[in-house]
């Protein structure tokens, strides 16, 4: 079949199929809304361009003597055809679309948007922003009862997130007390942010009940490339009807604006990786919990293969490489001393990373590491934003065992946990929580349906890794005391087995601030009127846990 048939059939299934993910919209009270923000245009002074002007005009580049200057090519719409079909993909990275997804859940935006590196999303914070009461996706296809199964276990979450949230005051407010100098209250404005930080911690914690059903509102950005991945992709068994539909009004919007993108669509796969097993059942899922938890042995974050690899030699090889000095000349902890030490490096400390492009700084790049973890929902949404230290991260299917076995597998959070009042309380609501989603799934309701039910705090397993120069990064942001306190206690773990395997890296393995202490930088506190109430740049990474009151 010649290629240009090949691809107007597969245009014409894509087109199918588009239509059908845009119907599914009418299966919802309250679909998704998706608007257009931002677009890829021309520079002022120039004549408007389309999605298939760029490609054949970046892919042309790479082939003229001179410039190829940026304009309309229709004559070379066959180039742009002939790239995306043999897989030169880059041509596509050059347009850029921004789009205000509102009311879209984060479940969808835990399984699929945020699944991958490559996309850029501000999204609502449930830390910062109080849930809004009611605002939960609905699954699409349900009969009356299953419907209201649903509503009344989606509200009984968002009653107690309400109720949780008055309860925790006391206790939270104590402990901001405690943190934070006397003196510190006596000040309009400093009373005012501490008593606003006590709101947000109060909220931070009882989120952890919400239901991962609720919706979310983002500023959600991605190139031509991966909306056309997402496209392609959508077929997939774990797209659920929401993420098609929004994929399906995201593909639409880019259209209405640039007719020239359906010609970009193709037919999305249909054929799946098979795994010669027994489909998922309650016995493997509860086997695989029991084996992973094994392996991290009560903690919460494991380091893999720590005998296999001598990361500190690696590391000094690649700078004396680097420096273009011999071992005889730079030992390795002369070496390591030049890699680490705030003092002797400063792009160490510097907010923006720029050490990425400085060849010392990327010795670290050498060294790679692979963590378990347990975590809960929401925390390793919060993990899923560090893009260069990418999890494995398993569907909702398999991380849910049937109640009747007894599993109510979800993460407490420190302040509940410290508090017997708090501890019971937060049980009894993790019981009925269970209880409505087991009640969800024997009524009918199809299982990855149900499972958003399922609290903020369900436990997820997932193995992540990254080189040292993104973990460095990633940990520097997240033990900071300001940071989530449940992704901030795995990172304190994760900085520690890291420090057995490089000692030397214990100068950078610490809070902002302490790193900026080491590299002189003033203030060192970066946060401002965020200033976590203590010292932390003065504490060894080991004493953090026992500074932390929230």
């Amino acid at each position: 079949m010649p290629k240009s048939r090949e691809r107007l059939i597969s245009q014409k299934t894509g087109l199918q199929v588009l239509n059908q993910h845009l119907l599914l919209g009418s299966k919802f009270e309250n679909p998704p809304q998706v608007k257009g923000e931002l677009i890829t245009q021309s520079y002022p002074g120039l004549e408007p361009v389309n999605v298939l002007d760029i490609a054949a005009t970046t892919a042309l580049q790479c082939y003229a003597k001179g410039v190829a200057p940026m304009h309309p090519r229709p004559q070379h719409y066959e180039i742009a055809h002939s790239t995306l079909d043999s897989g030169h993909d880059t041509t596509r990275l050059h347009y850029q679309a921004t789009f205000k997804l509102n009311g879209v859940s984060r479940e969808t935006v835990h399984q699929i948007l945020h699944s991958t590196p490559f996309y850029n999303s501000e999204q609502q914070s449930q830390r910062y922003a109080e849930a809004k009461i009611g605002f939960y996706q609905v699954p699409s296809g349900l009969d009356e009862s299953q419907k209201q199964i649903f509503l009344d276990a989606a509200k009984y979450t968002n009653q107690q997130y309400q109720i949780l949230i008055e309860a925790l005051r006391p206790e939270i407010e104590n402990r901001v007390r405690s943190a934070y100098s006397p003196s510190a209250w006596n000040v309009k404005n400093s009373a005012d942010r501490l008593n606003t930080k006590i709101d947000k911690a109060c909220q931070e914690i009882a989120r952890y009940v919400l239901p991962i059903a609720q919706q979310s509102v983002m500023d959600h950005t991605l190139s031509e490339l991966q909306l056309l991945r997402l496209f392609r992709s959508s077929l997939m068994p774990h797209f659920n009807d929401e993420a098609k539909y929004v994929i399906g009004e995201m593909v639409k919007v880019v259209a209405d604006a640039d007719p020239q993108f359906l010609e970009e669509l193709r037919q999305p796969l249909s054929n799946f990786p098979q795994i010669e097993s027994e489909p998922i059942s309650q016995e493997y899922v509860m086997a695989q919990k029991t084996e992973f938890d094994s392996r991290l042995a009560g903690q919460n974050s494991v380091l893999v293969d720590v005998n296999s690899v001598d990361h500190r030699r690696i590391l000094a090889n690649a700078v004396r490489n680097v420096l273009g000095l011999p071992s005889s000349k730079l030992t390795d902890e002369e070496a390591l001393d030049h890699l680490f030490n705030p003092a002797k490096n400063p792009l160490l400390a510097d907010i923006m990373e720029s050490g990425m492009f400085d060849p010392l700084t990327s010795c670290l790049r050498q060294s790679h590491l692979t963590f378990e973890i347990l975590l809960s929902h929401t925390a390793d949404s919060q993990r899923q934003r560090h893009r260069r230290t990418p999890g494995a991260t398993p569907t909702l299917e398999a991380v849910y065992s049937n109640l009747e076995n007894g599993n109510l597998d979800y993460i407490t959070p420190m302040v509940i946990k410290e508090n017997p009042v708090l501890s019971n309380l937060y049980h009894q609501i993790m019981t009925e929580i269970y209880q409505n989603v087991q009640n969800a799934i024997n009524s009918g309701i199809p299982k990855n349906q149900a499972l958003t039910l399922l609290p903020n705090a369900h436990s997820y397993r997932v193995t992540e890794s990254g080189d040292l120069f993104d973990w460095i990064h990633r940990l520097k942001q997240r033990l900071c005391f300001n940071a989530q306190e449940e992704i901030f206690f795995i990172s304190v773990n994760q900085a520690q087995q890291i420090l057995k395997l490089i000692p030397e890296a214990s100068k950078i393995l610490q809070a902002p601030c302490g790193i900026r202490r080491f590299a002189d930088i003033s203030p060192f506190c970066p946060e401002g009127t965020r200033y976590c109430g203590t010292r932390v740049d003065l504490l060894p990474l080991d004493n953090y846990p026992d500074y932390r009151l929230i």
